[in-house]
C-alpha cells in the first residue's frame, strides 16, 4: 500500500503496475517488477508488502513472495517450468476521502493551503476551499488489480481469474500488433460494465498524456495501439460525482505490443 501523502503531493499522478521484463521468452525463469510510477512503467516507488499470484498454463495458482524491495521497485522471480502463457497478478489499495460541495462530490485532502498547488492545478479540495468549517468527509477505498501476461515458447489459452473487473481481449495479449484493431470486453461481477472508462498509456507517458476511451453499453470498446512497445491499459467504472461515492475498483494491465 502506498501512503496517501505520496498520492496527494504528486497530484494523484502515481499509479501502480506489474510487468515482466520479457513478455515472450524461452528461458526457465523471468523477473517481474511492480511499483508506482508517474511515468507509465517507469517505477519510482516500490509496491510494499506485495505478493504475486501466478496462474500457470495448466491453470495452477502459485503465490510468490518478492525477492527484493528497493526504494524504487519491487522485484519478483518467476519460474517457468512449462510452455504456454502465464498470468501474473498483484493488487494495491489506498483510502480516499470525498466531500460534498456545490452539489457534487470532490476528492478531499486535509492539508494546509501553503502545502497544496493552486486550486486550478489539482483535482481535489482542501479545507480552505470550502465555505463551511464543519467538514464531514466520506471515506472510500480505491482498489487496483494489477495484471500482465507472459508466454514461454508459445502462447496458450488463458482463463481470467475472478476479479471485480475483468478485461478480455479479442487477440491474445502476447500477440497484439501495432495498429491492429483489438476489442476489449469488460465485465464487472459477471455483467457487462456499461460505459467503462479505459485509459491507454504508452511507456513513459504521464497522466496528462493518457488516451481516453469509453466502452459502449455492452461493455465493449475497440483499441488500436499506435506503435510497437509497452503500454498500460487502465479500466474502471464511470464515476458519477452527483451520487455518494463508494469503493472504486480498477484493473490495470501491462502489455507489450509487437511491430506490424
Amino acid at each position: 500500500m502506498t501512503s496517501l501523502a505520496l498520492i496527494c503531493t504528486t497530484g494523484f499522478a502515481h499509479e501502480p503496475y506489474v510487468a515482466p521484463v520479457a513478455y515472450k521468452t524461452e528461458q526457465t525463469q523471468v523477473t517481474v517488477i511492480a511499483g508506482y510510477a508517474e511515468e507509465a512503467l517507469n517505477s519510482e516507488y516500490a509496491l510494499k508488502d506485495a505478493k504475486l499470484t501466478v496462474i500457470t498454463p495448466k491453470n495452477e495458482l502459485k503465490t510468490i513472495n518478492s525477492e527484493a524491495v528497493h526504494k524504487s521497485v519491487t522485484v519478483f522471480d518467476i519460474d517457468l517450468p512449462e510452455e504456454g502463457t502465464y498470468i501474473v497478478q498483484t493488487q494495491a489499495s489506498y483510502p480516499l476521502k470525498y466531500v460534498y460541495d456545490q452539489k457534487e462530490w470532490h476528492l478531499f485532502v486535509d492539508m494546509p493551503a501553503d502545502k497544496a498547488p493552486p486550486k486550478a492545478e489539482r483535482e481535489y479540495l482542501i479545507p480552505t476551499d470550502l465555505e463551511t468549517k464543519t467538514i464531514k468527509p466520506e471515506q472510500v477505498t480505491r482498489e487496483w488489480i494489477l495484471q500482465s501476461y507472459l508466454s514461454k515458447g508459445k502462447v496458450s489459452d488463458i482463463q481470467l481469474p475472478n476479479t471485480p473487473i475483468k478485461v478480455s481481449f479479442s487477440v491474445h495479449p502476447n500477440q497484439i500488433k501495432a495498429a491492429q484493431p483489438v476489442k476489449l470486453a469488460i465485465t464487472e461481477k459477471g455483467q457487462p460494465l456499461a460505459y467503462a472508462e479505459v485509459n491507454l498509456r504508452e511507456k513513459g507517458a504521464t497522466d496528462k498524456q493518457v488516451k481516453q476511451f469509453k466502452a459502449e453499453k455492452n461493455g465493449q470498446v475497440e483499441l488500436r495501439f499506435p506503435k510497437a512497445g509497452e503500454y498500460l491499459v487502465e479500466v474502471t467504472a464511470p464515476l458519477n460525482l452527483k451520487v455518494k461515492p463508494k469503493n472504486q475498483s480498477y484493473t490495470i494491465i501491462s502489455l507489450n505490443v509487437l511491430a506490424q
